[in-house]
């Protein structure tokens, strides 16, 4: 008979329109030689001519438009559908087409219905189990009813939610139905051919005795078992039969994933033939979480707080897959070792501290204020202060939860903790200055390593970066409580203001060398001061400025040869620009030519002496009236308060030392770690694994290692929505300043558009100025001497453009942050935590910036202009 609405599987060619993605997939393994039991297709022409003729446009168009039902009427909206389709009428036509088509395949055996729909078994959207599929139909009338429930399932209420998660347009959508002949399986189930949950290296196999259907059913629990792609050799999960065919199983498997060009989610049936294939998919690849998730986001706790201030410095921007999974991992480890050396352990147990939302990194600001107020004397309050400038308000019990409790002896074990976690942190600081120094040091041509060497040698640099990152958060908690204590014991003295400015004045210029972005650029003065300083045509060289003045320089001769060897021997040493593993210096040498060309230009800002700011300070208390009052009355012969505060200053310099040194040896490890990467990236460009050596940072840092091995558990469908993913993070912007749940619900705070914007006062001084609004560190080579970065935060990588610019704002920082010790080191007046100034300031504007008072002043503007600007 000739069909007009059927076609035999024949491995002829077929088109996925007419035969659905899983018919289409069936007819190239028969072309291919595959053992794929007999098989037809009732191709969508019949399903397109039946709905017309049953009428069933419009009620498919209420579906299609309609909400989805909720959850507990799913059953009820899934039996409307297959009624629609159950009672509708068949044409006659169709219906003897049909049936001799059944006819044919029922006298040899019972079969198999399944369904075919035209969006189906792609990379991204396998649809696996969401279409009916019957077994065993022995009678037309069977076959008949199948067909009809598998028209019905285009439509069912979990298919109509799948495709709108996963965005797929439901215009022109329609079903085939396949009717195939049942294997007489012995044994039969699934196998991926690389394993989803575990390493791509790795096959997996689930088996039952009999026919499939029990394993997809979940009827039965399958025997297990993973199969090394390299050696075909088995591992059973358990107590497991043995099957003396899987060797053959995973060799067919192989062929298909390579016919294929994809890894496959085969279904198979052993029978007394032999193997056969029953249907063969792409292995459908893990889904985001969000429209803008590229699957590495984090899904928020629902009653939890998040902030990304405190660790955008750390992880700043929108953060690679690659990088992200790098960090993240050592970061969580390096808070709850903190919270287990000062005995919270249970804080926050089952909750991601360090998250990670449209790509940019947070933290669980609920954790952090419940571990600060589990410590006797602390608060969730202080927490809040420390990362966003003010205590927020809540519709619950006061943050101020636990200041007291437990009492005296509670305070005092909770205070001998941290004096015991603390008091090691300077020893452990330079053992690991050392370590570091002998990893960068060694003189290693990674291209040489074997791939397990090369991995091994991986492994051992980031033992010690989980065990910087430790110290460098242990660090920053201990700075942040020694320096906050010094700003309140020099306010009891002499006011809350005067204690954030004397705090200031008394720890600046003691990290000249130790903070990250000073010491840098202290290097590079010294190396200008040798080779340019009385050499008027490298100065003249440097002066011309650009992203790239090497040329010239080399052109100048042995002066110039000479002085590019030392930068690219010292800016090797420096690692990281500002994220462990991240861009290097040397991989990106624009801020170094900015710093060079800056001194050049004799606008460089060495850092601040400060003179004798304690010697002041204790001048200005010895002549008040009221300190010399209250050690009269106290009767101290000599004076133990003065005693104090150069303990407290000792000590909130010290683990502000600590803090910027051993974040620079993770960033010089971080260096070394890079390498690798790019080493990695050279085999796999080599292996045609990748086509760009960037294209590396859209893997994980497991899927990277899997691929060195000879893995590829990443296809190209996947890392192309990554990539858009990535873009899409970069392009909605930074994240609100707290969330709960999803943030782009979170609407916009009010725009400060007054003639006065008020911020953290972070660096004392006055400076007036034009205002250069970046969006990024690239666009600092816009920026003029003397101007204002205005900005929404920076990192050490940003430290080039404080050499030139007259004054910082930023909308995020507190008073340790890179931006505000880098501007004290350099005399830079600077306000932070200024709300909305990106959006309202505009480059070119006359600014005052007063890091005296915390007040940002735009000249020109009208008092009137004073507005707030909300969303809802």
């Amino acid at each position: 008979m000739d069909y007009q609405f059927a076609q035999f599987l024949e491995g002829n060619g077929s088109v996925g329109t007419d035969v659905g993605g899983k018919a289409s997939s069936l007819d190239r393994l028969v072309a291919d030689g595959f053992p794929v039991p007999r098989a037809a297709v009732i191709t969508s022409r019949a399903y397109l001519s039946f709905v017309a003729e049953a009428g069933l446009e419009p009620f498919l168009k209420e579906l299609q438009h309609g909400p989805l039902p909720a959850a507990d009427q799913i059953a009820a909206e899934n039996s409307r559908v297959e009624a629609e389709f159950l009672r509708g009428p068949l044409s006659q036509s169709l219906e003897d087409e049909i049936v001799s088509l059944v006819a044919e395949f029922l006298a040899e055996a019972p079969i198999a219905v399944r369904s075919s729909a035209t969006a189906e078994d792609t990379v991204s959207a396998s649809f696996a189990g969401q279409y009916e599929t019957f077994l065993g139909i022995k009678t037309r009338d069977e076959a008949l009813k199948a067909i009809r429930r598998c028209w019905a399932s285009l439509w069912s209420p979990q298919v109509r939610s799948y495709r709108r998660r996963e965005g797929i347009d439901e215009t022109d959508l329609a079903m085939a139905v396949i009717i195939q002949s049942m294997a007489d399986a012995t044994w039969a189930g699934v196998m991926f051919t690389r394993d989803p949950q575990g390493s791509a290296l790795d096959m997996k196999v689930e088996a039952v005795p009999g026919l499939g259907d029990d394993l997809v059913s979940g009827r039965v629990t399958p025997h297990g078992f993973v199969i090394d792609r390299r050696t075909l050799s088995i591992r059973a999960r358990g107590e497991r039969a043995k099957l003396e065919f899987l060797e053959d199983l995973a060799r067919l498997g192989l062929r298909i994933e390579h016919r294929a060009a994809a890894p496959q989610d085969i279904e198979w049936a052993m029978t007394r033939h032999g193997l056969r294939v029953l249907q063969a998919r792409p292995i459908t690849v893990s889904r985001p979480l969000a429209v803008h998730d590229d699957g590495f986001d984090t899904r928020a706790a629902p009653d939890d707080e998040y902030t990304p201030r405190g660790v955008a410095e750390m992880l700043p921007g929108v953060v690679s897959p690659l990088l992200w999974s790098i960090n993240a991992p050592m970061l969580e480890d390096a808070f709850r070792s903190l919270f287990a050396a000062i005995g919270l352990s249970e804080i926050g147990q089952g909750r991601r501290i360090v998250g990670r939302f449209r790509g940019r990194a947070t933290l669980n600001l609920s954790v952090l204020r419940e571990a600060a107020s589990s410590i006797p004397g602390g608060s969730g309050a202080e927490v809040e202060r420390q990362y966003l400038g003010r205590v927020l308000e809540h519709d619950d019990e006061p943050v101020e939860a636990s200041g007291g409790t437990g009492g005296l002896v509670a305070r005092a074990r909770a205070g001998f903790r941290n004096w015991r976690a603390n008091r090691v942190l300077a020893d452990e600081v330079e053992l690991i200055k050392h370590a570091v120094q002998g990893v960068a040091h060694l003189d290693i041509d990674l291209s040489q390593l074997p791939a397990q060497r090369l991995l091994r040698y991986r492994s051992r640099v980031r033992d010690l970066a989980w065990r910087i990152y430790a110290t460098e958060v242990a660090a920053s908690s201990a700075a942040a409580a020694s320096y906050r204590a010094l700003e309140v014991q020099v306010g009891r003295w002499l006011g809350e203001d005067a204690g954030v400015e004397w705090a200031q004045r008394l720890t600046s210029g003691a990290l000249a060398e130790a903070s990250v972005g000073a010491g840098r650029v202290n290097l590079l003065r010294g190396i200008y001061q040798r080779h340019v300083a009385n050499t008027p045509t490298l100065q003249a060289a440097l002066v011309r400025g650009g992203s790239a003045p090497r040329d010239r320089i080399e052109a100048l001769g042995s002066a110039g040869i000479a002085f590019l060897d030392e930068v690219d021997h010292c800016v090797r040493a420096f690692g990281a620009q500002a994220v462990y593993a991240g861009r290097t210096w040397n991989e990106d040498m624009v801020g170094v030519w900015s710093q060079l060309s800056a001194f050049a230009k004799n606008v460089d800002r060495a850092a601040e002496d400060g003179g004798d700011a304690l010697g002041e300070l204790v001048g200005l208390l010895k002549r008040s009236k009221r300190w010399r009052f209250m050690r009269i009355i106290t009767g101290q012969l000599v004076d133990m308060r003065l005693r104090m505060l150069r303990r407290m200053v000792d000590e909130a310099t010290l683990y502000l030392r600590c803090r910027e040194e051993s974040k620079s040896s993770l960033l010089v490890l971080g260096g070394a770690e890079r390498k690798v990467i790019f080493e990695m990236a050279d085999r796999l460009l080599a292996s045609g694994h990748i086509n760009y050596a960037s294209d590396v940072e859209l893997f994980s840092d497991g899927e990277l290692e899997q691929m060195v091995q000879g893995a590829e558990p990443v296809f190209s469908q996947e890392l192309e929505r990554r990539r858009r993913a990535f873009n899409r993070a970069r392009d909605a912007g930074p994240l609100p300043e707290v969330f709960k749940g999803d943030p782009s619900a979170v609407g916009r705070v009010h725009v400060q558009s007054g003639p006065v914007m008020q911020g953290w006062a972070a660096s004392p001084g006055v400076v007036r100025g034009r205002a250069r609004v970046l969006g990024s560190l690239e666009a600092g080579i816009e920026l003029e001497p003397g101007e204002i970065i205005v900005a929404h935060s920076t990192d050490p990588s940003w430290t080039p453009l404080f050499l030139v610019a007259g004054g910082i704002v930023l909308e995020e920082g507190g008073p340790l942050s890179h931006a505000a010790i880098v501007a004290r080191e350099f005399g830079l007046p600077a306000v932070l935590n200024v709300a909305n100034a990106v959006e309202a300031i505009e480059s070119g504007e006359d600014l005052v910036v007063d890091g005296t008072a915390g007040e940002v002043r735009r000249i020109g503007l009208p008092d009137d202009a004073n507005e707030e600007v909300a969303d809802d």
